[in-house]
């Protein structure tokens, strides 16, 4: 497909992110800075994002892949298991392809971003979609491979193998395939030309799509954001509970256990504790839903549960948690559970004694 110029790429592997193609230069460094930091997650990139300011109406998705099952990643045996670890934020939208079928990912209008995960991947595709999820990628003639770095794009696909990509061109073009990259970001769009498949640095394979690569030297800056914007201080609440400030991650369940780190990919906030409450009926879950603080927002994941999780956000509809869902709150936030069990999240800004509900 040409290229409309309407996306930013960036690619590192194992991350990918994806917005919108007129946000400033320093965003754009900032967002390399944190791709290339050596304890690079998820969470630190969408933490490089602003969301207010320069780039407080951008759309952007981040992606983050890592082995299905914990499995550590060898890259002479690269898995065909793959899980991926979505962020969404206004119009952008992910489709994702597993074994089951294709869904499409997308805020829904959440604030400031929505968040899931997803087991069992095979592919993925963003950017400019179809009206509907496709059950197959489709490699335009003119793609390119771009394994390192900063791309102009009207779209981006990856696959787990060749099977899951139908070319224009022909067969795609499997593992070990040479392609022309992009070692050193770019910021001068002149100078590219052509669509550009944005594939595994670290595990050779087929990969994205994308269009005219940024070829300057540069995206080494960092973003210097508002210096005296006050830092929240979340307190929650469950039931008729003492309030307990969230300074890590609380699991709520009817027998909690704390969770693995390789189950937590988005967060980095230490467990904190483990919250039992009562289910005459077992609604609830013996690990039901996870709230964990995510620098200045709370992140609510819902734990696999069997009868769900129920979100309710000031001045919008309420959110039902599919199974490994999440959802995250810059505010205040009521969780249902189940079996009468409601779990208060609020805010204030730190040194203000007020709570913000």
């Amino acid at each position: 497909m040409p290229a409309e110029q309407e996306w930013t790429v960036l690619a590192a592997w194992p991350t990918v992110v994806t917005i919108s193609a007129d946000v400033p230069d320093d965003v754009v460094e900032a967002i390399w800075s944190a791709l290339g930091a050596p304890d690079a997650s998820i969470e630190s990139v969408v933490s490089s994002i602003p969301i207010r300011d320069t780039a407080a109406d951008s759309s952007f998705t981040v992606v983050r892949f890592e082995p299905g099952g914990g499995v550590p990643l060898d890259p002479a045996h690269p898995p065909r298991d793959w899980s991926a670890t979505v962020v969404a934020r206004g119009s952008a939208a992910v489709d994702l392809l597993s074994v089951g079928g294709s869904r499409r990912f997308g805020s829904a209008g959440m604030q400031p971003w929505a968040l899931a995960e997803f087991p069992s991947v095979i592919g993925i595709s963003t950017g400019d979609l179809p009206p509907v999820p496709e059950s197959l990628l489709r490699l335009p003639t003119d793609a390119r491979r771009l394994d390192h770095g900063i791309a102009y794009a009207s779209r981006v696909l990856w696959a787990a193998s060749p099977e899951s990509i139908v070319g224009e061109r022909g067969p795609a073009a499997g593992p070990g395939a040479d392609g022309d990259t992009a070692e050193r970001p770019s910021h001068d769009p002149d100078t590219a030309d052509g669509e550009t498949i944005l594939g595994r640095r670290a595990v050779e394979g087929v990969g994205l799509e994308a269009v005219e690569e940024r070829t300057d030297e540069g995206a080494e800056g960092v973003f210097d954001g508002p210096a005296d914007e006050p830092v929240p201080v979340y307190e929650i609440r469950v039931g008729d509970q003492p309030p307990l400030e969230l300074t890590g991650a609380v699991v709520v369940g009817r027998r909690p256990q704390p969770r693995r780190s390789a189950d937590r990919p988005f967060t980095r906030a230490p467990a904190q504790a483990l919250i039992a409450v009562d289910s005459p009926a077992q609604e609830v879950s013996a690990n039901h839903v996870e709230i964990a603080l995510s620098g200045r927002t709370v992140v609510v994941t819902d734990l696999r549960s069997t009868n769900g999780t129920t979100v309710r956000l000031p001045g919008r509809p309420a959110v039902r948690l599919r199974q490994g869902d999440s959802v995250v709150a810059s505010g205040s936030a009521i969780v249902e559970i189940g079996d009468g069990n409601v779990i208060h999240i609020s805010s204030r800004d730190r040194g203000n004694t007020g709570i913000t509900v």
